[in-house]
């Protein structure tokens, strides 16, 4: 069956008024609007625009959902709730736990890497920690802070059987220069984070087969003139790629600028971090054995430190639209290009191509899902 959603199309270089036209799960071709074409059932959104499906690449939870908590059941309802906001892929992010907990979430999710059939497709797992430094922890639980061991780090790998695509470690901890080579030699994304290393500690990490930095500016030690660390390296280096949150509260736009000026267009995308309070109200909630407080759109522990945020990628990039004009082109690949590079899904995920997967989302002016699909089937709006 052929068949095409009709509305503004979002392509890597441009916006063409038209349809993509879609063959099973896969996008056949982008034609201009016909005055007829045969095809058995068109969508149409003509005043909407039609983007690729969102990448999530840093997500812990969603609706009271957890994934280092609830592990396999909670990454499913995850998903099934993501398309809901134009996300069609992700990572499911572990917070640091002890290490029973982290082998069971690898266990289960192991069964489940890649479906996409009721929601959003699960790439694999980001873990985020417990390799991280505690002077720079967040809302990590210091008590299952770690030094990378690396017959530890090995059983991680060997029993993930391929389905660890990303780990966040802090590259200044005793032993972890070795580990993170080890892990891009696994095919594991690297990302610098948590972390207190300086500028020569942070290139040594890139040459050992770091790509990338987590969540830039939050979780690492600020700029300073005299004392180059991890940032000065961050937005200095035109090769490294960086994570922001884009909520205007973990980063002001200020600061934002900043970032899209050093990073911006190629090498700097968002990401959620969303906790499980995101879609929640304001209210006091556990997570992970440690209070946080809901109010205002902020998530707080009780020291009053950021614990994550409450928005998903569909609502940063209507802030980036909104704060700095940046075009749909731009935006789309900052929500779906750099984060399906970053995993080595690009050929087949992250714009709308012929040949790719037909992951794709409608979007009214404001980033609000119209209707979703995810491998040429409709499952949300």
């Amino acid at each position: 069956m052929k068949w095409g959603i009709k509305g503004k199309i979002v392509t890597p270089q441009e916006v063409i008024p038209g349809v993509v036209v879609i063959r099973e799960n896969r996008i056949e071709d982008i034609i201009p609007y016909p005055e007829s074409e045969d095809l058995e059932v068109i969508y149409n959104f003509e005043n909407d625009f039609i983007f690729p499906g969102l990448i999530d690449l840093h997500l812990h939870g969603l609706q009271g959902e957890d994934v280092t908590e609830g592990g396999i059941r909670s990454i499913q309802k995850i998903s099934a709730l993501l398309p809901s906001f134009g996300v069609t892929s992700f990572l499911p992010t572990t917070l640091t736990a002890d290490l029973a907990t982290l082998f069971k979430v690898i266990e289960e999710a192991k069964s489940w890497r890649g479906a996409s059939s009721l929601g959003a497709r699960i790439l694999g797992l980001h873990l985020e920690g417990p390799y991280l430094s505690e002077g720079r922890k967040g809302a990590q639980d210091p008590a299952y802070l770690r030094k990378p061991h690396q017959e530890e780090i090995k059983s991680l790998i060997q029993k993930g059987e391929g389905v660890i695509k990303r780990i966040t470690i802090a590259p200044e901890l005793p032993g972890a220069l070795e580990a993170i080579e080890y892990l891009a030699q696994h095919d594991v994304l690297v990302s610098l984070g948590h972390s207190e290393a300086d500028y020569q500690t942070s290139q040594q990490a890139w040459e050992r087969g770091a790509k990338m930095v987590t969540h830039l500016f939050n979780g690492m030690d600020p700029l300073h003139h005299r004392q180059p660390n991890l940032l000065a390296f961050a937005l200095g280096n035109d090769e490294i790629y960086a994570e922001i949150i884009a909520d205007k509260i973990h980063v002001k736009p200020e600061i934002m600028k900043i970032a899209l000026k050093c990073k911006a267009p190629d090498h700097l995308f968002i990401i959620s971090d969303a906790l499980k309070v995101t879609n929640l109200p304001e209210g006091v909630y556990e997570l992970g054995g440690q209070k946080v407080e809901v109010r205002g759109r902020m998530a707080y522990l009780p020291s009053g430190t950021l614990a994550g945020s409450t928005f998903l990628l569909n609502q940063m990039l209507y802030n980036l639209k909104e704060l700095f004009s940046l075009s749909l082109p731009e935006l789309a690949k900052m929500g779906s290009f750099i984060p399906a590079q970053l995993v080595g899904k690009d050929k087949e995920l992250g714009s709308i191509e012929k040949g790719k997967i037909a992951d794709v989302v409608v979007f009214d002016d404001c980033f609000q899902a119209q209707a979703t699909f995810i491998n040429g089937i409709k499952v949300g709006g």
